[in-house]
């Protein structure tokens, strides 16, 4: 999905929000369960908010713990980059980016 694709999606939540769920009363005097449970609208945001999650995976940023960077080196020789970005919610770059920083030290960690 593009960025232009989800862009759209995005305004397209917003302004059901805007137009359909700005003067409903019950979606004030009630709990938020029930614009996902019998609102259509809600349930409509909900299936597009679906296909945004459906396209994001978490992805985490920011330092590597040990316990990463020992698993990255563990099971370096046994799956691909894609794989281990995956198991680890890391880009495959940052994951590419780790091992080429590991095999530099020559990492053994115990």
């Amino acid at each position: 999905m593009t960025r232009e694709e989800k862009k759209q999606i995005r305004l397209q939540i917003l302004k059901l929000l805007d137009t359909q769920c700005a003067g409903c009363k019950e979606r004030h005097s009630s709990t938020q369960s029930t614009c996902v449970i019998s609102c259509p609208i809600g349930k409509q945001m909900q299936q597009l908010s679906m296909l945004l999650a459906k396209e994001s995976p978490r992805i985490k940023r920011g330092k590597w713990t040990e316990e990463e960077e020992f698993y990255l080196w563990q099971h370096k020789d046994i799956f691909d980059i894609s794989d281990l970005a995956a198991r680890l919610e890391r880009s495959e770059i940052s994951v590419h980016s780790k091992l080429r920083q590991l095999e530099k030290k020559n990492v053994v960690s115990c």
